[in-house]
């Protein structure tokens, strides 16, 4: 989707770095016939990638000023790059994110809001700092408050569609490949920030990503890994080590119970079992598909990990919220 989307709306010259992570042949042939014919880069590990390892495949061959990370499921509205871009020159942006908003592509731009810019910040508590994360404008109607939405300065981005300035991404080193699930966009926006550079929203770059779009058998050996509990739990106690932050995971092992009824046709299976066994059946799935195709992902252990999590204490509760 993502591809063709790009070829036809991006408004200003650019160099397209696919990176493939272990899909089908089938799909891989489409894929590189599509990227090649248009004179644009293509590059297939045979293995699935987290996206953090994507980007990091795909950094060595960057040349330019500015590097525009893209989700395979993404749609634009007319001058989404170009719009980017000046904010990024007239603001000295290390980071600009663009209105992002989500549903059925048909009905782009006629969505709610997703992310438009947001807070973030590190709030210190006893035994650490718990993670204030809240997406502005979030879940409203974008036709309702796009006039509302103003160039400003921000807390955080997401990956959905996220400009990145080449040398600040240089300064910062490499995507931390121990990252995969919720955080791998906050722990960018936190480095940025450490070292000193400005996230902008640029509100004129209207982005979309499509939700709704039924997973086929093809789809899902992968969306069972990439959203693993087993993997996602292990990064989330690496980012919060990290950051020092108190330990507290509940939210997100309700998202990932959530999300995950995207592998199997729910609403169906609701209809037949009720709830509580097509949630059981849910994960018993995802679960056996894991452990059947986690051969396929390779992800870093963190060098230290705590063996047990932090109690959280009532002070130590922060908003967080997670995309798909």
């Amino acid at each position: 989707m993502s591809i063709a989307a790009v070829l036809a709306t991006a408004d200003v010259p650019f160099d397209l770095i696919y990176v493939d992570g272990g899909s089908p042949r089938a799909i891989a042939r489409s894929l590189e016939a599509t990227v090649t014919g248009a004179g644009q880069t293509y590059i297939r590990r045979n293995s699935f990638l987290s996206p953090n390892q994507a980007r990091n495949i795909a950094m060595p061959l960057v040349t330019t000023e500015y590097v525009v990370f893209v989700d395979n499921d993404v749609v634009f509205e007319p001058n989404w790059l170009s719009a980017m871009i000046d904010c990024a020159d007239e603001t000295g942006a290390g980071l600009v994110t663009p209105t992002i908003l989500a549903g059925p592509e048909a009905l782009m731009p006629n969505l709610k809001v997703h992310h438009a810019g947001g807070h973030l910040e590190l709030v210190p508590v006893p035994g650490g700092f718990y993670m204030e994360r809240i997406h502005q404008y979030e879940h409203e109607p974008y036709l309702q408050v796009r006039d509302s939405l103003k160039r400003a300065e921000t807390g955080s981005t997401e990956f959905h569609v996220v400009l990145a300035r080449k040398a600040m991404l240089d300064e910062i080193g490499p995507f931390d490949e121990c990252l995969m699930g919720f955080t791998d966009e906050i722990d960018m926006a936190l480095l940025a920030r450490k070292r000193g550079w400005k996230i902008y929203l640029e509100p004129t770059s209207v982005v979309g990503y499509a939700v709704g779009k039924p997973l086929t058998w093809r789809d899902r050996p992968f969306f069972c890994v990439r959203w693993s509990r087993r993997l996602c739990m292990r990064a989330e106690r690496h980012f919060y080590d990290k950051w020092n932050l108190v330990h507290e995971f509940e939210r997100q092992r309700s998202f990932l119970a959530q999300h995950r009824r995207h592998a199997v046709p729910f609403k169906k299976m609701q209809a037949l079992f009720g709830w509580r066994i097509s949630m059981a059946m849910t994960t018993a799935f995802c679960e056996v598909m894991d452990l059947v195709m986690a051969h396929r992902m390779h992800l870093p252990r963190p060098k230290t990990q705590r063996r047990q999590e932090r109690k959280t204490t009532p002070a130590a509760v922060g908003t967080q919220q997670f995309a798909r």
